[in-house]
């Protein structure tokens, strides 16, 4: 047989020896070897990239970058962990999405023995309180809690609870910003607490503080153009809402708060009248540019509201422009359509948008005589956003 066949080839001279050296080459290795090589690079040779690519519908491009990432993952034999890390999630209720999102964020997960390292770190916020519904939530905005060591979590989690005045309150600052539990005590949390009670926010004041926006727990000092900027924006000290500006000011990037300042004045405020807006409300500062304008497009070009109004009025940017604010206008417009009544009041508007959901729909929709009529363009509307705003595959950078 030829896979048997063994030649000898000269190669070098032995300068010792004097006497020609050989080398046996087996064909049958070499075939072997072809053999692994090609399964290696085949689609079903990586057990990874076979799994993430059929389970996932993850693209070949994608799927390497996760491997580039995690070199180890090319290497696994089994599935098995990977099995336990998919089981785990889905049966915190996790989707498929959700899963392949995590995946994505945190490749090295799927190493990780997940019934053994991983599920204790989620008894660990389930014990603390935690809603199980918002696991799915916080595995997903952040997947690197999981991947903490449980002993850091637990002693970060004791002096969080000598800063929070209550158990619900500390919960909901978690739900809100799970990074918290993974941040170092001694280097960040205990400098952070330090310097925002030396601004005078201590106890009461600054769990409410830290509610408002946990991510302040990172920061340890002020720099010379973030006490600038809070001198433009012009609020006194003594202001209830000092703090909360100074929350803004102190998490966010100065040049993306500059360049947000001048959006609000390209959506037609002057400049004293954006400085205002952020002095009454000053998370506007938090909204991202694209949502911010589309809003106030909407305030002013849909709902007739004039921009004074609009800034005596700020709690409106609080409220959904797609889930609130339109399905709401559209029926308000049918109403008054079939009404033959006028335009509509800005102060009727304002009170419908306050309502709670359960509210506006026995007492607006359902207390009109066209309440069938009503209902279905409210439910078109909400259909339509349902729709167009599933949890999308992002892409791996």
């Amino acid at each position: 047989m030829i896979a048997k066949l063994c030649f000898c080839l000269p190669v070098r001279r032995n300068l010792f020896l004097k006497t020609v050296t050989h080398f046996r080459f087996n064909f049958s290795i070499l075939a072997e070897s072809n053999a692994n090589v090609s399964n290696s690079n085949g689609p079903s040779g990586n057990l990874f990239l076979h799994f993430v690519t059929t389970r996932f519908n993850m693209s070949s491009a994608d799927a390497a970058k996760l491997l580039k990432s995690v070199p180890s993952l090319g290497r696994l034999k089994t599935l098995d962990k990977v099995e336990q890390l998919v089981n785990m999630l889905s049966r915190h209720g996790c989707t498929e999405d959700q899963i392949a999102y995590i995946i994505r964020l945190q490749p090295s997960l799927m190493m990780t023995g997940a019934e053994r390292l991983l599920e204790p770190k989620i008894q660990f916020l389930i014990d603390l309180g935690m809603d199980r519904k918002y696991i799915p939530k916080i595995a997903t905005k952040f997947p690197r809690m999981l991947t903490s060591k449980l002993e850091i979590l637990r002693s970060n989690l004791e002096f969080l609870k000598t800063v929070f005045t209550t158990n619900d309150f500390l919960v909901r600052a978690i739900m809100r910003t799970p990074n918290i539990l993974c941040l170092s005590s001694h280097k960040v949390l205990k400098p952070s607490v330090a310097f925002w009670e030396g601004l005078g926010i201590c106890g009461i004041k600054l769990t409410k503080f830290l509610l408002y926006n946990p991510r302040v727990l990172t920061v340890t000092s002020l720099t010379p153009e973030q006490l600038d900027l809070i001198r433009k924006i012009g609020i006194q000290k003594e202001s209830s809402r000092y703090k909360y500006v100074v929350s803004v000011v102190a998490t966010g990037r100065i040049e993306v708060l500059e360049a947000k300042i001048d959006n609000i004045q390209l959506c037609g405020f002057s400049l004293e009248e954006a400085w205002q807006l952020v002095r009454i409300f000053p998370s506007v500062l938090s909204m991202a540019e694209d949502s911010f304008k589309k809003t106030m497009d909407f305030m002013l070009n849909h709902m007739r509201l004039s921009m004074d109004f609009v800034t005596k009025h700020p709690r409106m940017f609080t409220m959904s422009l797609d889930n609130v604010m339109r399905p709401r206008f559209l029926v308000l417009q049918n109403m008054t359509a079939m009404n033959g009544a006028g335009e509509i009041k800005p102060t009727r508007i304002y009170s419908v948008l306050l309502m709670t959901e359960a509210k506006f729909i026995a007492q607006i929709i359902q207390g009109h005589a066209e309440s069938a009529a009503l209902l279905t363009v409210y439910k078109n509307a909400i259909a339509n956003v349902s729709r167009s705003s599933k949890i999308r595959m992002f892409s791996v950078s």
